[in-house]
């Protein structure tokens, strides 16, 4: 076995390790015993110069440590059992920007006079807004969050070291720009950005937008939401490495169709990529999405998809190991990694779908559906589009527990879209900071682009019986659909290792 195979097993087990340890708990005594067992094993195996053996237990320390760093990364909570229910008054910072939403606006509050890594969810009205790093000084009941029946509260606000919320205190405003200056001047140029959207663009197109490009869903309104749900949508609005690679594969298209060659192309995509992460904030969800997207774009320049494996699984690893919690608890993170799985890996096979179709067209004369001398290739598009959407889709049905009937061909028409829509759109809003009327003029030209998606997912998603809450029956897709990807992914390995 090469010593790459034997890296990305390595990381593999890491990120087992990581998975389990999220969903069950391990006592002290029983990692100490598996790394005694382990150590035994990889000693014997060196010993008796037995490969396997000493593989064998080389992955089960990796396996170990991502239990071991699943553990280390969670906080005791405060004992805060004496203060729930009653009234306080506490001051601390805005330490996350402030999540928006139709007419409130949550605040993540560090508070250090409990415990040095205590912080509260206050929710308050939308407006007066607040921004991160301002200091607060917050009078109201402290309350210890609960579970909805089909969603587990506690430990979503757990993997951000939540464990008490406000529900609308009185809020005085003492001081800003208190914490990490960088990540507070980001965030500013990320306010600022959603300012000049807002400026050139009306509702629910601003939002709608907003989510488009900076994962923001907030401020949708809810039937807009709801009809997302029923067209199985929902991921285009949050920010993925699917989402910025389009903008990537936008400027590599537009250059190419000025004949600037590949190499040089793919150099400015990365660039553009680097911007679009800073101007719209650079918070770790876009970071990670940024990194995803521009892996897509290497693995197509290198052209061969299995050179990417080590890379892919490396950096989703390095992802896990800076947090542990995003791989159960982070939408976007799993949404983000699993496109980009499908760009990379199940395209082929895609492509190759829609190229026998293509030739039965052509048979009945149909050229003018997918033709390849398009600069702005059609199936390319179609290509990145089914794979992305074919990938989080046994994700989304266990998320949202529906499945929609309608959703393949809302995605392929939404989707379509998307490239041009997210590429103009932050054009709109990077022309803002230069000269507002040319802004003006990329925010007419999203506009139509904005409001004929959300006329197709209205159309569709009104008809009767588009969707169907599947009940206890939500894991199914999932096992099924990701079970069937893992054996086709084998299979192609085994063929290629042969």
């Amino acid at each position: 076995m090469t010593k790459s195979r034997i890296f990305l097993f390595l990381l593999l087990a890491f990120v087992a390790g990581v998975a389990v340890r999220s969903f069950i708990s391990v006592s002290v005594f029983m990692i100490w015993f598996g790394i005694l067992l382990a150590v035994v094993v990889v000693i014997l195996g060196i010993f008796k110069k037995q490969k396997a053996a000493t593989l064998y237990g080389f992955l089960f320390l990796a396996f170990l440590a991502g239990i071991f760093r699943f553990m280390a990364a969670e906080h005791s909570p405060p004992d805060l059992t004496a203060l729930y229910g009653n009234p306080i008054t506490i001051q601390g910072i805005v330490v996350e920007e402030p999540e928006q939403k139709e007419t409130t606006q949550h605040l993540k509050v560090k508070i250090g006079s409990f415990a040095p890594n205590f912080y509260t969810l206050a929710t308050t009205r939308k407006y007066p807004e607040y921004k991160m790093g301002d200091e607060l000084k917050i009078a109201g009941l402290l309350q210890k969050p609960e579970n909805y029946d089909d969603f587990d509260y506690i430990s979503y606000l757990a993997k951000e070291d939540i464990y008490s919320t406000m529900s609308f205190p009185l809020i005085e405003k003492v001081g800003e720009r208190r914490g990490n200056k960088l990540r507070i001047s980001l965030s500013e140029i990320k306010k600022s950005f959603e300012e000049k959207i807002d400026r050139v663009l009306p509702e629910p197109h601003a939002s709608f937008l907003k989510g488009l490009l900076l994962g923001e869903r907030g401020s949708l309104p809810k039937d807009l939401v709801e009809n997302f749900n029923r067209t199985g949508t929902t991921h285009i609005v949050a920010l993925s490495g699917y989402n910025i690679t389009l903008v990537g594969r936008f400027f590599v298209n537009l250059l190419l169709f000025l004949t600037i060659p590949f190499q040089i192309s793919f150099w400015v995509a990365s660039v553009a990529i680097m911007l679009f992460v800073i101007l719209t904030g650079a918070s770790p969800s876009v970071v990670r999405a940024g990194i995803m997207g521009i892996l897509v774009l290497v693995a197509n320049r290198e052209g061969r998809s299995y050179h990417m494996t080590n890379a892919l699984v490396l950096a989703g690893a390095v992802m896990i190991f800076q947090n542990p919690k995003i791989l159960r608890f982070d939408t976007a993170f799993q949404l983000s990694f699993l496109a980009t799985i499908g760009l990379v890996y199940l395209s082929p096979y895609v492509e190759n779908y829609i190229d026998r179709i293509r030739f039965r067209l052509s048979q009945a004369r149909a050229r003018f559906i997918l033709e390849r001398k398009k600069s702005f290739k059609s199936k390319q598009i179609l290509t990145e589009t089914l794979s992305a959407q074919l990938m989080v889709l046994p994700l989304l049905i266990y998320l949202f527990g529906r499945v929609s009937f309608i959703s393949p061909i809302t995605n392929v028409l939404i989707l379509l879209a998307v490239p041009y829509s997210m590429a103009v759109g932050f054009a709109a809003g990077a022309l803002g900071f230069l000269w507002e009327p040319l802004s003006l003029v990329a925010g007419y030209a999203v506009w139509f682009l904005l409001e004929y998606k959300i006329r197709t997912i209205e159309l569709f998603g009104s008809l009767p019986y588009a969707s169907l809450q599947l009940g206890e029956w939500f894991l199914v897709p999932l096992v099924l659909g990701y079970g069937y990807v893992a054996f086709r992914l084998w299979k192609k390995a085994a063929k290629t290792q042969n």
